[in-house]
């Protein structure tokens, strides 16, 4: 009964999110559970923008046309910490028994597996790249479809009420969302970016396939794969993606950006 929440559906946005202004979003989108209930209707808009993807370990900038939606909605009421982010999706069954032992344990543990043993892994459909014959790195259906709307830090509009500048809420992307457990299952890879091929719905991020400038990711440090590949018994699902564990929400107006993957 204490726990302070709003949920935002923004899967729309895309379609139905208008260019410029913001507008009120359709009822029923957004909901809220606080004790106040002096809550306001959550806003929306949505622009093309063109997106750098330029993680730690990449040398090169990665630069892709995406749709960025910017949601607005109102705290009524200082939410204590820890805050935590989560995404939730309905309808995606991660439980099927084909989607659910699609990956290499092996692999994943940043062993360079081969081509055989990949060939004949549970990861099929998504084994070997069919042109290169080289490994998919992460193998498997799970790694394949990780969800990669990219969330930004929200934004405090008007602190104060004054002249003050807007104060951004600082959320942890990638250190506590994953269990400690899963954590140790994970390793750096030991292939070398020309032996492996990104997953085909990765293509987005690797135009260029791994190279020696933007080479595959760390999977030991990459908590929100970790997150993602502990698979849901259910087809609605949340799943944490950022936190903050140190300051409180504060009361007020926000600006949330998301790009749409």
């Amino acid at each position: 009964m204490q726990v302070k929440e709003i949920q935002i559906d923004y899967s729309r946005c895309e379609t139905d999110a208008p260019t410029g202004n913001f507008t009120d979003m359709p009822a029923g989108l957004a909901q809220w559970s606080f004790n106040s209930n002096s809550i306001n209707s959550a806003q929306w808009k949505r622009e093309n923008i063109q997106y750098t993807y330029m993680p730690d370990n990449f040398t090169t900038p990665v630069i892709y046309n995406t749709t960025q939606c910017t949601l607005q909605f109102t705290i009524p009421e200082e939410m204590g910490f820890p805050v935590l982010f989560y995404y939730r999706l309905t309808n995606f069954y991660q439980n099927h028994r084909r989607y659910v032992k699609s990956f290499d344990s092996d692999q994943l543990k940043g062993v360079a597996v081969d081509n055989g043993t990949i060939q004949s892994s549970a990861c099929d459909p998504i084994k070997l790249d069919p042109t290169t014959k080289k490994p998919y790195y992460p193998c498997g259906l799970i790694a394949n479809s990780l969800f990669n709307d990219t969330f930004y830090d929200p934004i405090l509009l008007n602190v104060g009420h004054g002249d003050a500048p807007n104060e951004t809420y600082v959320m942890n992307r990638n250190t506590g969302i994953s269990w400690d457990s899963d954590r140790a299952l994970y390793g750096k890879t030991s292939y070398t970016p020309d032996e492996i091929i990104p997953p085909p719905n990765w293509q987005l991020r690797y135009p260029n396939n791994y190279t020696t400038e933007n080479p595959p990711p760390d999977l030991s440090q990459d908590e929100a794969f970790q997150v993602w590949m502990r698979t849901a018994g259910l087809p609605t699902f949340s799943k944490l993606a950022q936190r903050n564990d140190t300051y409180p929400m504060k009361v007020g107006t926000y600006n949330l950006q998301i790009n749409q993957s």
